[in-house]
């Protein structure tokens, strides 16, 4: 049986835990529940399978108001710094899930506080 992976950057791999369908276009939360139901995550650098319908990403690089490229990237290097993951590996949500209770304190004093999204993911 073929299995389809998620190709996500680190970041995704915390924040989608908290993804409740705000906050984007019909056709972007569409995309994301795609990525969400795929069992297999392959970690990449750079632009991925979200990032790819994102109305930001502009010449591979996040254009938005509120992050700038390289805080994305500095994002993404922290994230799997705490997850224990390096670009090129392969893992699953379940194994993600159970990392995030002991990361995601830290998680939200480097980058939540300052992000938009935070009341959409802990209310």
């Amino acid at each position: 049986m073929l299995v389809h992976k998620a190709k996500l950057r680190g970041h995704h791999l915390i924040c989608l835990n908290f993804f409740r369908g705000e906050g984007y276009s019909e056709d972007f939360i569409r995309q994301i529940y795609s990525v969400i139901n795929k069992e297999e995550l392959e970690i990449v650098e750079g632009p991925d399978e979200v990032c790819a319908r994102c109305p930001y990403l502009k010449e591979d690089r996040c254009s938005s108001s509120e992050f700038t490229d390289e805080m994305i990237i500095h994002q993404d290097e922290e994230a799997l710094r705490l997850l224990g993951f390096r670009p090129g590996e392969c893992t699953d949500w379940r194994t993600i899930s159970e990392k995030i209770p002991e990361i995601i304190e830290e998680w939200k004093n480097l980058f939540c506080m300052s992000c938009g999204y935070q009341k959409t993911c802990f209310g």
